[in-house]
């Protein structure tokens, strides 16, 4: 799982009332891809556009936090408009929301507690019936 994806991540059983973000990380296993150098090329632009448009959505806090959890102590504790701008961070922070991933590892809800686990990269969001919200068709 990216840092990405957990950045989107939530429990949204009846317990957690709304409130069930951002989910903590406890990490039994990640994997970092290498990330290339960084250059004036087409691939660095794209990355640059990418991060630039995603960068209104993603929750920093949430990041940092998940992000420390995961051994990358790297980010700034805020995300000024200069650094919004700066091509050298933008495509490192591409990497960072890129090519880290939780391989093995827990997502724990900071309203219930109800863990979520991660294996082979994949979170396991599904709900018991009883966590959810009654329904009616």
């Amino acid at each position: 799982m990216r840092l990405l994806t957990h950045n989107s991540l939530k429990n949204n059983s009846a317990a957690a009332k709304g409130k069930g973000f951002p989910l903590k990380v406890t990490v039994a296993q990640i994997r970092v891809d290498e990330q290339d150098g960084i250059d004036d090329d087409d691939d660095d632009d794209t990355k640059i556009r990418f991060i630039q448009g995603i960068l209104p959505n993603i929750d920093w806090p949430a990041l940092v936090a998940a992000s420390q959890a995961m051994g990358i102590p790297t980010l700034p504790p805020t995300l000024t408009e200069d650094l919004a701008e700066n091509r050298v961070f933008l495509v490192a922070l591409y990497h960072v929301l890129m090519n880290v991933h939780l391989v093995q590892g827990i997502l724990t809800c900071p309203v219930t507690g109800r863990e979520f686990v991660v294996q082979n990269e994949i979170p396991n969001m599904i709900l018991e019936e009883e966590e959810c919200e009654a329904v009616r068709f």
